[in-house]
């Protein structure tokens, strides 16, 4: 009689411990946004960038890149942006041609790169930095932190000025 019952009841118990491991369906929560940490402004930066670069190219295009000049990214800093835009690949992936073009490391294919170059911050002035994004002028920004975020000033301009 007791191993009918223990029959009977395995598969509502199997159902039951599979249900702890089976996710609700949602998604998870969003990652809290670079901008809102002031410890992190070349990455509120890279942020700012990447959206508007992602929101412009739409869901499809060539292998993307993040690349900080003269040092480059970190390990972890790299990881903070991959992990917020799924598009984005590691900056090795992303490599100069013969033709002065870019390439996908692994596929051969055209890539891109969103590059950020002389940023700095000093206590006596707002933190700056260049960026270069496919298709549009170079950009200055300057950079506040004000009302618990990150603000923004970009300043295109021609390389040559």
């Amino acid at each position: 009689m007791r191993k009918d019952i223990v029959v009977r009841l395995m598969p509502l118990l199997a159902a039951g411990a599979l249900a702890g491991c089976v996710s609700d369906g949602g998604a998870p929560p969003p990652l809290p946004p670079l901008a809102a940490d002031s410890s992190r402004p070349l990455l509120a930066l890279f942020e700012h960038v990447l959206t508007g670069y992602f929101a412009e190219a739409g869901a499809q295009g060539p292998t993307v890149c993040a690349t900080l000049s003269p040092k480059p990214l970190s390990a972890e800093q790299e990881e903070a942006l991959i992990l917020r835009f799924v598009r984005l690949a590691p900056a090795d992936r992303c490599r100069p041609a013969d033709d002065g073009t870019w390439r996908d490391a692994i596929t051969g294919e055209p890539a891109q790169t969103v590059r950020i170059y002389n940023f700095a911050c000093r206590e006596e002035a707002p933190c700056a930095g260049w960026a270069t994004v496919p298709g549009r002028p170079a950009t200055r920004y300057t950079l506040r932190f004000e009302g618990g975020a990150w603000r923004f000033d970009g300043d295109p301009r021609i390389i040559a000025e």
